[in-house]
């Protein structure tokens, strides 16, 4: 087996986002640590006799049995229990259920597995019948890094296999063989994990009672299988052993990375759909935002382009003052509206573009994680507090990365969007035709396009005065065109400011999806080089 480096391993779980889950778990292993005693937990599934068992063990060893230890068909276990006896400090554990989906179940198991995974030696109960169900939890028990000695296996309350060992003890030790061979079989179990088969309470002589007297067992002990397991305990008691707990230790720590190693991997993958998500938002954004600043420049050049022709037009027809004015105001009102309808037919195009965006689910899920975000950033501290150690690693996990996520996000710009349409809001920033804001430089154009129009002079010069005020008119063109295009420039800062918002709820969580996922991801990379390395504890 490789050894993982105690130390690395909580400096490990000390770098998840939340900084708890190394000091929690090293607050675990010192109370565990400090205990003197070899710890022995009993495990398995409900029903399987872990409650009849431990009775057992604590009444031959001249124990009072703890008022905590109930016997019944029903489900009393509901906590992790101890009491001291044969040298040892037993633990009686919740039965864990596979798939369990209520609460209590789901809760019970947690227990159960959190125990075993803080133990010396566990001792797992089956039953006579070996029910299968259970075997996938059992075989990842069994593939944990246990030390020689340090798991074993029970077939409980084995008088229910259907021989009784009364009036045939060789066809009862005959099948107590071939179950503990089918169980090995099964289990694929090495010689190093012994196999006790037991019957604990004959006939459930002793039943429901709490302090039985022990005599009651007296003529059923050469074959129930109880004084084997109680040698085996009170040896593990007598010697001074500390590899069962380094390898505790090491079992503990192992197991307490690669738990948080699935979280992170999970994490990594769900925030990465996220990030790639809030990616193609950012970019749908940059494409919008470039389209308008084409529409701005185009507007520009086409304005000054417009003016310079109609300004050329009224002089070359003759026209007075007057006609200038009006032709000049038409174009520059024509060109605004032109301008409106560019800018409304793009803002369109991103309320489409977005309604279809919205179908995806990928845009729900950032939704979710958005109020989730909210949530977390409304908790108070003691609230936070409160959470239970025994709560499974991976959603400890979860709730760390989504904790980290709030605290990058500055939380000011994850105000709930209030729901609207890019086209609907620039209905609030249309102005005026632009023309009646320069009124006065089209009549500083006119009056000028009319001094050049009504110039009597000989034609030389009336060529330099035509040059003269062709230069004075393109001055004031420019003007024109300057004002103009301020006018219009609210107009599309408006544009602007609206794309930003109706895409804010997709892209403003980017940054601090980046900055989570690449830690994530250099946390899996230590992880997996962790667990990796041969190193001395």
């Amino acid at each position: 087996m490789n050894l993982i480096n105690l130390g690395e391993a909580k400096s490990w779980l000390d770098a998840i986002p939340g900084g708890q889950l190394g000091l929690e778990a090293d607050e675990q292993w010192q109370q565990f640590a400090c205990i003197g005693d070899p710890v022995v937990t009993v495990y398995g599934a409900y029903d399987t006799g872990k409650s009849s068992l431990l009775r057992r063990l604590i009444v031959d060893s001249g124990v009072e049995v703890p008022d905590w230890l109930t016997i019944s068909a029903r489900h009393e276990t509901f906590e992790v229990n101890e009491v001291r006896g044969a040298g040892c400090l037993l633990r009686d554990t919740p039965g864990f259920v596979i798939g369990a989906e209520d609460a209590r179940a789901a809760r019970n198991t947690q227990l159960a597995n959190t125990a075993v995974e803080l133990t010396d030696v566990a001792i797992v109960t089956v039953t006579p019948q070996l029910a299968t169900a259970e075997f996938p939890a059992l075989q990842a028990l069994v593939g944990r890094d246990w030390a020689p000695g340090s798991l074993w296996f029970v077939i409980s309350r084995f008088d229910e296999a259907g021989v009784d060992p009364e009036s045939d003890e060789d066809g009862y030790r005959d099948r107590a063989q071939r179950k503990t061979d089918e169980l090995r079989r099964a289990l694929e179990l090495g010689d190093a994990v012994p196999v006790f088969v037991v019957s604990q309470d004959f006939a459930q002589m002793a039943g429901s009672e709490r302090n039985p007297d022990p005599q009651l067992w007296d003529e059923f002990r050469g074959w129930d299988g109880i004084a084997e397991l109680c040698e085996a305990l009170t040896n593990l008691g007598s010697r001074d052993d500390s590899s069962l707990r380094a390898f505790a230790a090491q079992r503990f720590w192992r197991k307490s990375v690669a738990d948080s190693l699935d979280g992170l991997q999970a994490e990594v993958g769900k925030y990465l759909d996220h990030e790639n998500f809030s990616d193609e938002g950012l970019r749908l954004r940059q494409s919008w935002v470039t389209q308008l600043d084409a529409l701005q420049n185009s507007a520009d050049a086409d304005l000054r382009g417009k003016i310079s022709e109609t300004i050329g037009q009224t002089v070359d027809g003759q026209r007075d003052a007057n006609a200038i004015e009006k032709s000049l105001a038409a174009t520059i009102d024509s060109w605004y509206r032109m301008q409106e309808r560019n800018v409304e037919k793009l803002l369109r195009n991103v309320d489409d573009t977005i309604a279809l965006e919205r179908q995806r689910p990928s845009w729900k899920q950032l939704e979710e994680l958005a109020d989730s975000i909210r949530v977390q950033a409304d908790r108070s501290t003691s609230a936070e507090e409160t959470t239970e150690i025994i709560s499974p690693v991976v959603k400890r996990v979860a709730d760390a990365a989504l904790k980290a996520l709030t605290d990058y996000e500055k939380l000011s710009m994850l105000k709930k969007p209030v729901p609207t349409s890019a086209s609907s809001a620039m209905n609030m920033s249309k102005r005026a035709a632009v023309a009646t804001a320069i009124v006065p430089l089209v009549l500083e154009i006119s009056s000028v396009a009319e001094q050049l129009i009504r110039n009597r002079t000989s034609a030389a010069e009336r060529d330099r005065q035509r040059q003269a005020l062709d230069a004075e008119l393109d001055r004031i063109g420019d003007r024109a065109a300057v004002l103009a295009l301020a006018e219009l420039k609210p107009f599309i800062e408006a544009a602007r400011q609206t794309i930003l918002d109706v895409t804010a709820e997709r892209v403003d969580l980017r940054d601090g999806l980046n900055k989570l996922v690449a830690e994530l991801q250099a946390l899996v990379r230590s992880g997996e080089a962790l667990l990796g390395t041969s190193a001395a504890a």
